[in-house]
């Protein structure tokens, strides 16, 4: 049987609560809702202190419950809540430790409790409970230190958030571990709360005051870039401390960059979602690394970190594809605007260095003297350019090519389609494209709102590449069609991030 007492999920309307919250004191207190919510208090529960009713601010219970403090009609959930306020007792020092088990067990034994939404409310309420008026301050914070660690991970219901934030609020003044409660819930609210629980070891250096790490982001063109982290630090927060660095404040431009997490040498390459709490996914065998990934915003070169850093992304793009799809549109053109590496800025390349850096088809249909030519001109004007004036005319330049902003895929085979051999796909935030990287023909184009699910497919062949199969369109016309490709899984996980909208995948 369900409770009465309906415990809700946090809605849009908790993230502004903290602004919206009433500042007066009679207001959402937690002797309110106790009148509300609570059971009919128990000479057990209350001891020999006597109160007419649930008044949790001048009480402390010092003996171990009989029943829930919500009125929980449920029976197995009324057990667990017993249970996970001797847990509590336990783990603040209120009661004896059971044998063979210590402090970090019982603390990570009530947040596995805190899994069971029904038992949310129940076991914030019996934190709150235990901290207030505690007469021993060694105890009260550890069961601050708790709470701390249960705002970061869990919200309360919507009817119980109001009471909570009064509380931390109230308490904040004085108490550090209240400010931090308040900080954890608030990133809570807007990022929804830990998924998969902190590891013994996490909760360990938390409890110590050692919940910061230095972690390493590595930026385009081989640069590093170092922060710092905290328990529930989630990737929008450091994409946003990377904007910054950039002088971007455009939110709307924020979410155009993305932290991707590689895991091994390549064997797992995914876009992190802005709600990933960053200490969930990073391992020893994980790398993050950041770059632009939705090209919507005009670019505006008023800053010069944020000038070099799409610089080196633009010259330095990891899909060879796509710079061999620039040139094949007009060779002598694209080299004349393209920084070639290894080559000088007092003459021309040698004519078998720009043979090896031409896609192999072209290299027997281009005039070497007439690039040549082109190229000593570019030389000529670039001695006038600074570094970073150079750095805006290629980006200038290579953003007027057809697959500029685009994510690049070498596609080794698509359903339904005849294509002479690989073939380039484009994926940006809008659509998919399928395009022959010689006659530059666009050969299929889905519009990624209309894609309804994805599905990872085994190789077709023995140690063959896997493939991706999409499927689109309207329910009068259902469409399938499946790429193979190395990157299949990265693929996927990139049209998840772009589209934000939970495709089903597996």
């Amino acid at each position: 049987m369900s409770s009465p007492y309906a415990a809700t999920s946090p809605t849009t309307t908790d993230s502004i609560a903290y602004a919206s919250l009433s500042t007066d004191s009679h207001s959402y207190t937690m002797q309110e809702f106790a009148l509300c919510h609570f059971r009919k208090p128990q000479p057990a529960l209350w001891g020999s202190m006597g109160a007419p009713g649930p008044t949790i601010q001048s009480l402390w219970p010092q003996a171990p419950i009989k029943e829930s403090l919500i009125s929980l009609s449920d029976e197995d959930t009324n057990k667990q809540a017993v249970e996970s306020f001797r847990v509590l007792m336990q783990f603040m020092g209120d009661q004896p430790k059971p044998r063979g088990k210590n402090d970090l067990e019982l603390l990570y034994e009530l947040l596995k409790l805190c899994r069971e939404e029904n038992l949310r409310d129940e076991i914030y309420c019996q934190v709150i409970k235990q901290v207030t008026c505690h007469p021993q301050p060694e105890h009260c914070t550890r069961g601050w230190n708790l709470l701390s660690l249960l705002t970061g991970c869990f919200s309360p219901s919507a009817t119980l958030m109001p009471y909570v934030i009064k509380f931390l609020q109230n308490s904040g003044s004085s108490q550090e571990l209240a400010r931090n409660s308040q900080e954890h819930l608030q990133r809570t609210v807007k990022y929804g709360g830990r998924q998969r629980l902190p590891s013994l070891g996490e909760i360990q250096a938390f409890l110590k005051g050692q919940g910061m790490r230095s972690l390493l982001i590595h930026l385009p063109g081989g640069v590093d870039y170092r922060t710092t982290i905290q328990t529930f630090t989630v990737a929008a927060e450091v994409v946003e401390e990377l904007c910054r660095q950039m002088g971007i404040t455009d939110p709307q431009e924020m979410q155009e960059f993305a932290l991707f997490l590689i895991k091994k040498e390549g064997e797992l390459v995914r876009p992190l979602l802005p709600h990933e709490y960053l200490n969930s996914v990073v391992e020893q065998d994980t790398s993050l690394h950041s770059r632009r990934l939705i090209w919507e915003t005009p670019l505006h070169f008023d800053n010069p970190t944020y000038i070099t850093t799409h610089y080196k992304q633009v010259s330095c793009h990891p899909h060879p594809g796509l710079h061999a799809a620039y040139r094949s549109l007009d060779p002598g053109l694209q080299l004349a605007n393209e920084p070639l590496p290894g080559w000088g800025t007092s003459k021309p390349p040698p004519s078998q260095d720009m043979l090896n850096y031409l896609p192999k088809p072209l290299r027997g249909h281009v005039n070497i003297p007439i690039i040549k030519k082109l190229i000593d001109q570019e030389l000529r004007q670039l001695q006038v350019y600074n570094s970073q004036e150079a750095q805006i005319s290629f980006i200038e330049a290579v953003s007027q090519l057809p697959l500029f902003g685009y994510t690049v895929y070498v596609v080794l085979r698509v359903s339904q389609m005849a294509l002479p051999g690989p073939s380039l796909l484009g994926l940006n935030h809008q659509h998919l494209i399928v395009m022959d990287p010689c006659s530059q023909k666009q050969c299929c184009s889905i519009t990624l709102k209309d894609l309804h699910r994805l599905h990872l497919l085994s190789p077709l062949e023995s140690e063959g590449p896997p493939g991706l199969e999409l499927n689109y369109g309207s329910a009068d016309n259902p469409q399938t069609i499946w790429f193979e490709l190395l990157k299949a899984q990265e693929l996927m996980h990139t049209i998840v991030f772009l589209t934000d909208r939970g495709l089903p995948s597996k």
